[in-house]
């Protein structure tokens, strides 16, 4: 069975992104080893909603995640998208059955970006772990980290921390 990791970063106040959308805000902080690389190699499929991978799709590079299969969540069809992504209409419930149906041989899965479909895995108990990045940084807004209402009231198990030399700090929790 597949597992389901959130690794995300968000400021001191909450928020992924400025108000803008933007997460310029997070380039001071890119000069620390905060173990991407080792936590990436274990993923074989990204899943992301369409605000995501859209954002994702135009930075400049060239699609970062080749080689992974890639699960996009939306309403619409996919333009050129690169190789191994999909569109995923099912819904979230048959996206989660789908992804665990997997092997752990194909690698885990990583719900990347947006705090909607990351609350939304949380509150179907989807979620085996979840590492949150706490930037030292206060935005006064943006957009939050979770929506407002968006997850059931729960407990989580913190299972590690680790402080950063630049002020940030990875809270490690499991989910389920």
């Amino acid at each position: 069975m597949t597992r389901i990791y959130g690794f995300i970063a968000a400021s001191l106040d909450g928020y992924i992104a400025d108000s803008d959308g933007g997460l310029d805000w997070l380039t001071p902080f890119d000069d620390v080893d905060s173990g991407y690389g080792a936590f990436i190699a274990e993923i074989g499929t990204v899943v992301m909603g369409r605000a995501t991978y859209e954002a994702v799709a135009a930075m400049p590079g060239g699609w970062p995640y080749a080689g992974r299969r890639g699960l996009i969540v939306t309403s619409r069809p996919l333009d050129d998208a690169p190789a191994g992504v999909a569109a995923w209409t099912a819904g979230v419930p048959a996206l989660i059955d789908h992804v665990r149906g997997g092997s752990d041989s194909e690698g885990a899965a990583w719900v990347v970006g947006g705090g909607g479909l990351q609350a939304t895995f949380i509150a179907a108990g989807a979620f085996d772990r979840l590492d949150l990045f706490v930037i030292p940084v206060l935005l006064g807004g943006g957009i939050p980290l979770f929506p407002p209402g968006a997850t059931p009231a729960r407990r989580l198990q913190l299972e590690d921390t680790e402080r950063y030399t630049n002020g940030m700090v990875r809270l490690r929790y499991a989910l389920s």
